[in-house]
This record gives structure tokens, sequence and C-alpha cells, in this order.
């Protein structure tokens, strides 16, 4: 059998038991079966491309495509809305798009703006300013603006914003300060980046034996992922492989 004529059998039988597996209506794998064609076309349009695009992945997708044609048209508008009205919503908003496409300077400028008044200590708006000056280079700022949302907003808690934290004192030189944060850390990051920096770390302080631990663990931990999780952590199960010291 000619090689299109082999695919065109496997892409109709995964049709077919796509949809029997889905739960669609029992006539889709007879129109699939006994009209090949027009009954893939038809699966194909009115089951599974609504489905995708409603789905996150599919408008993923859709995002991302439209990012690669136009990947300006998000910034435009958003800084169309601040030139319409300039309140603390348009201002994020932007600033947000800001740190995305690595305008940080603008970003920066534009959080210090909204982080007045009644937002002067709102934590998300902080942290998207230290995002914006770790962005800079900036760490010690990233210090100081992390430390006062936590003075401000102490019942406040995100795992992002104490990687930033960590990180800002590690690439000062307070290793030992850094070290203590990477363990509090670790302990409830989702993922595995926090106990990857921290083991590197510890690495690069002398400390061998307590980082091959801790890469050991990251690599277990990966291998007993679902498959369709491993995506996210593979970077940081490859980094932990490469890391161990014999």
């Amino acid at each position: 059998m000619p090689f299109l004529g082999v695919l065109f059998l496997v892409v109709q039988i995964a049709c077919a038991v796509h949809a029997g597996r889905t739960g669609r209506p029992f006539f889709w794998i007879y129109l699939i079966l006994f009209l090949p064609m027009a009954g893939m076309l038809a699966y194909v349009f009115v089951e599974l491309v609504p489905e995708m695009a409603n789905s996150r992945t599919g408008r993923r997708a859709a995002a991302g495509v439209g990012k690669l044609i136009d990947p300006e048209k998000d910034y435009r508008a958003a800084l169309r809305q601040v030139q319409i009205s300039e309140t603390v919503e348009t201002k994020s908003n932007l600033a947000e798009l800001c740190l995305e496409t690595k305008r940080f300077a603008e970003a920066a400028r534009l959080y210090r703006e909204v982080l007045t008044g009644l937002h002067a200590t709102d934590p998300g708006l902080l942290l998207g300013l230290a995002r914006t000056e770790f962005g800079l280079g900036h760490h010690e700022e990233v210090q100081a603006v992390l430390e006062d949302l936590r003075a401000d907003n102490p019942d406040y808690r995100s795992p992002d914003g104490h990687l930033l934290y960590a990180r800002s004192l590690e690439l000062q030189g307070k290793s030992e300060a850094a070290l203590y944060e990477y363990e509090a850390l670790a302990a409830y990051y989702p993922g595995q980046e926090a106990k990857y920096r921290w083991a590197q770390l510890l690495k690069e302080s002398g400390k061998v034996d307590a980082a091959n631990r801790l890469f050991a663990e990251i690599v277990q931990a990966y291998d007993i992922l679902p498959r369709h999780a491993r995506r996210e952590q593979r970077e940081w199960a490859e980094l932990a492989r490469r890391g161990r010291t014999s």
C-alpha cells in the first residue's frame, strides 16, 4: 500500500478511536469509517476545531501565532489605553506588557507612577517593580523593594517573589543569606527550580555532599513524574544531572 494510503488509514482509525473514547455520538464513527474523507473532515471541523479553540492549549496556540505575526500588537493596544485614560489599571497593564517585552526601564517608571496613595503598598505592584529592577540588574533595589513588600503585607505569600529575593541576595554575593532563603523556599516552591538553585549555590560554596544530595532528589522527583508533567521540569532535572559531582 502506498505511503499516503497507509497514512490516510492511520488518521481514519485515530479519528474513529478518538470519537469513541471521548463519548461522541456513535454516528461519527459510521461517518468516519464509511465516508472516510468527508467524515473525517466533518469530524475535525465540527468537533475538534471548536474544542481546541475553546481549550487552554488552543487559546495559547492562537495567542502564540498572533504574537509571531505582530509581537507589538498587545503593547500598542495597552499604550493606547494609557493615552486615552491614565489609571492604575491601564498603567499596570502596560507595565506588565513592558516586562514581557523586556522594556524594563519603561516598566519600572510605570510601576513607580502607580505605587502612590492607596496603592503605595500594593503587593502585586511591588512585586512587578521588583521584577523590573531584577531585569535591569539592580539587585540591591530588588532586595529593598521585596523587603518593603514583606513589611507592608506580612500575610502575602508569593513563591516567585521569594525566589526573586533569594536570587537577588545571591547575585549580590550574600551567599549565606541566599542559602537560608533557598532552603526555606525549596520546602514549598512548586517545581524544582528553587531546589536546583539552592544545590548549585551549595556546590559553589564548597558544600559538595549537600549539593549532590539535592541534585539526586531533583532527578528522582523528575523520574517519577507523569510524562505530561515533565516538560516544565526537564531543564532543572538535566542541570541537576550535570551538576552532580562524583
